[in-house]
């Protein structure tokens, strides 16, 4: 498997969601644009198969992520393809699936060479792996982890940014919430080889975590340190969920390659329709794992606090006669009822909580969904079905999973409420005024964002 350099360069369809926030990487205090948080210092060069955004050096050529893949996926499983126009088809991005024999021989005539993957897969494969289509388990390289206690000078771990002890009165393990070794009735760690899909979501949540500790870092916080959760405004719950939208549309890239792979109008569909509903459910799952009551964790790891709504709307002025908290309320309390009380009682743990993403994600038949999209979303719910029974069966030791993953999926008709019950009272307040909001905000609430 080819080295992936940790400073990823987004596609276009990335640059559309784009926030205000800038971040450098030449000190710790300098802020980053999150589109751009894994770019070079220097703008890679394009594809050299079909003119797409590069990904740097790939098999001797540049390429970009769509066309590494392709080469490697026709090397390694021996693929022969046949031109049906006299070998003479443009190869372009746009239309680059059009003749896959044309493309292949534009990946050599740039100079990819075969030879490379080969050798790849000899030299550095375990055999175990060989069984696999190595385009389905390439993987995004996580920030490297660091397994040393936190302490003034030291450099935390990524299982530490995810650690909800900090929420707690009393020491708890220093597993991540989303460490295998943590999670009940485990008998052996899961795998790339055996939940390629579900793994390689959980490695690259964890690569985002690592840019969130810096995306979502305040004024004057050392990223360095463990985080001091707090309870914050309305006005930073907004600002935190913009910031998101290019923190979780490079996670998709990481994890899919199906997606990579998608129009872009069709990339667009997709994501618009999926970050609102991933947010409330990652912040319900979240919050379940702080053991903490009456708050909602964020992304940022501060946490809204259901128990003062007065305080989180305190930077709001209502036209209306009641005040911002007593319109909300009903819709918050819709949410710790519904959903953060399910995911509670089902104690959804972070393969289950990924399995719900990719449903989320690839629903079906969304207005302007094409039938490929609609084909493309089966086959990786198929996929990911398959190695939930696979997990539930053989390492959790569930003897009826299909009922346990019946009771997982049964959490989505509750975030789907507690999600329109959100919009609904966001569309009121900005139609009527009843508190102010930021445009991009409501944009991004309502799926409208370009």
């Amino acid at each position: 498997m080819e080295q992936i350099p940790q400073e990823q360069k987004t596609e276009p369809f990335l640059a559309s969601f784009t926030t205000t926030e800038k971040l450098g990487t030449e000190t710790p205090t300098t802020s980053i644009t999150p589109n751009t948080q894994f770019r070079g210092r220097y703008e890679k060069p394009n594809c050299a198969v079909c003119n797409e955004v590069g990904d740097g050096l790939h098999f001797g050529a540049e390429a970009c992520r769509a066309c590494t893949a392709f080469f490697r996926r026709s090397v390694a499983l021996s693929k022969k393809y046949e031109c049906r126009a006299g070998r003479n088809c443009e190869v372009s991005s746009n239309i680059r699936c059009m003749c896959r024999s044309c493309r292949y021989d534009k990946c050599i005539e740039v100079g990819m060479n075969p030879e490379c993957v080969q050798n790849r897969r000899e030299n550095d494969t375990p055999k175990a792996d060989l069984q696999f289509d190595t385009s389905k388990t390439e993987i995004r390289r996580p920030i490297p982890n660091f397994n040393i206690v936190p302490q003034a000078s030291a450099v935390p771990s990524t299982s530490n940014f995810m650690d909800f002890s900090i929420f707690k009165d009393t020491p708890i393990s220093n597993f991540s919430a989303f460490s295998p070794a943590s999670l009940p009735g485990l008998s052996s760690s899961p795998s790339l080889e055996t939940m390629p899909l579900l793994e390689r979501m959980r490695i690259n949540y964890d690569k985002m975590e690592n840019a969130r500790n810096v995306i979502h870092r305040r004024e004057g916080e050392n990223i360095f340190q463990q985080k001091v959760p707090r309870a914050i405004t309305f006005r930073e719950a907004t600002e935190v969920t913009t910031k998101e939208v290019s923190l979780v549309a490079d996670w998709i890239e990481w994890c899919f390659d199906d997606f990579g792979l998608l129009p872009v109008d069709q990339k667009t569909i997709l994501f618009q329709n999926f970050f609102v509903f991933f947010c409330m459910l990652e912040r319900a799952f979240m919050t379940v794992k702080s053991g903490r009551d009456g708050i909602v964790v964020m992304a940022s790891k501060d946490y809204i606090d259901y128990d003062n709504l007065e305080g989180f709307f305190k930077e709001c002025n209502s036209g209306t006669g009641g005040t911002p908290a007593e319109i909300a309320k009903p819709s918050f309390e819709l949410q710790k009822r519904s959903l953060i009380n399910l995911m509670r009682l089902e104690n959804v743990d972070s393969y289950e909580f990924f399995a719900l993403c990719v449903m989320l994600f690839w629903d079906f038949g969304l207005e302007g969904q094409s039938d490929e999209c609609n084909e493309v979303g089966r086959r990786v719910k198929h996929r990911v079905t398959r190695e939930m029974t696979f997990y539930l069966r053989n390492v959790k030791k569930h003897e009826e999973p299909l009922y346990r993953m019946a009771s997982v999926v049964s959490i989505l008709p509750s975030l789907q409420r507690a999600v329109r019950r959100f919009q609904e009272d966001i569309e009121m307040a900005n139609i009527f005024n009843i508190y102010a909001l930021p445009e991009n905000f409501v944009n991004i609430i309502n799926g409208k964002f370009n």
